[in-house]
């Protein structure tokens, strides 16, 4: 695919279908730029979670399921920093296959964050979405179910864009998470996302997230 091919204006648009999205990410994943494009563009986001996520693990440790893996780049990133109990799952295939490849994976698998997840209640101690929520059709479902299948004390790790931060409620969903008890939430600053992009360059930022689930019924 040509970075000048008018699909790329397809990643920034919000509303695009998942049928869209799929065949996109297909098509990026297969072609073998994917990670040479996003690496141009100055993209720092799977580095960051991994870091996040060692620091997660450091406090509960156990299992990683890095939901919406891509082509492997935080499977990557937690591998050099000496994490390999990690789980992969995305809704592309080619990307599975990509990230499969890595070998940096217990398993990967096909994942749909938009639908319910086939795993049991406190699987992993930490799960990590990077640059995935731009395409959650219900950031408050899937987060639910995200602190659904971590453990008491795990966290939820997740990016997203600033654009899409007030446009998807960011702020209410998360208050009503840490106000019914089920986490407590640490939000960032807006950050670069990819800076030298050409569309989104200085314009959009991107938030990192981490949702502690409580340990107990106390708020500790």
């Amino acid at each position: 695919m040509d970075r000048n091919d008018s699909d790329w204006g397809l990643a920034a648009q919000s509303g695009a279908s998942g049928e869209e999205i799929s065949e996109l990410y297909e098509t990026w994943a297969a072609s073998g730029n994917y990670d040479r494009d996003v690496e141009d563009w100055g993209y720092e986001a799977p580095e960051r979670i991994a870091d996040l996520t060692v620091a997660a693990l450091a406090d509960v440790p156990g299992d990683v399921l890095d939901a919406g893996c891509g082509t492997g780049k935080v499977g990557a990133a937690l591998k050099e920093r000496g994490v390999s109990d990690v789980v992969g799952g995305d809704f592309t295939m080619a990307s599975v296959e990509v990230a499969r490849a890595r070998e940096v994976y217990t398993s990967v698998d096909y994942l749909d964050l938009n639908n319910p997840l086939d795993f049991a209640d406190g699987r992993f101690a930490v799960t990590a979405s990077a640059g995935v929520f731009s395409y959650v059709t219900d950031t408050d479902a899937t987060l639910r179910e995200l602190l659904r299948i971590v453990q008491p004390g795990g966290s939820v790790l997740f990016t997203q864009r600033t654009d899409l931060w007030t446009e998807r409620g960011c702020d209410a969903i998360i208050a009503r998470l840490v106000d019914a008890g089920d986490c407590a939430a640490t939000v960032s600053d807006p950050l670069p996302y990819l800076p030298l992009h050409p569309d989104f360059g200085d314009t959009i930022g991107i938030r990192y997230v981490t949702l502690a689930k409580r340990r107990d019924g106390t708020g500790d």
